[in-house]
């Protein structure tokens, strides 16, 4: 991936880990096979992430440095979605947190769909 000059990758990257670009990640890809989603480049565009430009960066610092923990330790992505949803946006950006849970929902549902349907095969 590559970023726009003043395009700062961090805050792309929080901004990734949450229930909405989740669920639009799940609508926009594509699945082949095991079950693995896809997202190419075209598909890129169409997956909506908030846009977090002045985020304080301790708070940044901090969130990252537990995305990383938690995926790094193989933990659930959820526990990483629970935190950006009401760390950044709820608390930051003022998203209602209804909006995060029906995300969330969707997503869920998506992925069970995708995943069940390898295992038909």
């Amino acid at each position: 991936m590559k970023f726009n000059d003043g395009v700062d990758a961090e805050n792309i990257l929080l901004s990734y880990y949450n229930s909405v670009s989740f669920a639009f990640t799940e609508i926009c890809g594509r699945s082949y096979g095991s079950g693995v989603l896809e997202i190419l480049p075209g598909e890129m565009g169409n997956i909506l992430i908030p846009i977090i430009k002045d985020i304080d960066k301790k708070l940044r610092k901090n969130l990252l440095k537990n995305i990383d923990e938690i995926i790094r330790q193989g933990n659930d992505i959820e526990l990483a979605l629970d935190l950006v949803d009401k760390k950044l946006l709820v608390d930051v950006l003022g998203i209602k947190p209804d909006i995060c849970k029906q995300c969330r929902i969707i997503w869920k549902k998506l992925q069970s769909r995708r995943l069940k349907r390898n295992f038909r095969n």
